[in-house]
């Protein structure tokens, strides 16, 4: 008799975006939001199932500088569109990126698990998106941005 081996559990993706829980309603915002959700999602697989440090580590560092990119982009939008709460959104684009930079740093030097970083930036970014990103679409929108 051959006995078979229980499958693996199957553990839920770390982040899933949804359109109509994620989305900002400007396309190409949109666009860049998806592809840092799944760098985030990456870092954390790379931990997780892989655990490869290395992996990682490039992950993390790609992420933070595609993050920063990411603002420059944004609050350059909502400056030309007049957005404002531009000075305010700037205040927690620049919060996040201090506090991205110091995980990373903490990481590079054996101070924190690299699970706090994916974990920091999911808890950070969706209601960053849903409460203050999903504001601007408006103003960008009356600009011509979609």
């Amino acid at each position: 008799m051959w006995l078979s081996k229980p499958k693996p559990e199957q553990k839920p993706p770390f982040f899933v975006w949804s359109d109509a829980e994620h989305s900002v309603g400007v396309g190409t915002f949109d666009e860049e939001h998806q592809r840092l959700t799944l760098l985030m999602a990456r870092v954390h697989e790379a931990l997780q199932a892989d655990h490869d440090r290395v992996e990682a580590r490039k992950l993390m560092e790609q992420l933070v500088v595609e993050t920063r990119a990411h603002f420059r982009r944004e609050e350059g939008a909502m400056a030309a569109a007049e957005y404002p709460d531009l000075p305010a959104h700037a205040a927690e684009h620049a919060a996040l990126m201090d506090r991205a930079e110091e995980l990373l740093r903490q990481f590079r030097n054996g101070g924190v698990s690299a699970l706090v970083f994916p974990s920091f930036l999911r808890d950070w970014l969706v209601p960053h998106m849903q409460a203050y990103d999903r504001k601007y679409a408006a103003s960008m929108r009356r600009q011509g941005l979609r």
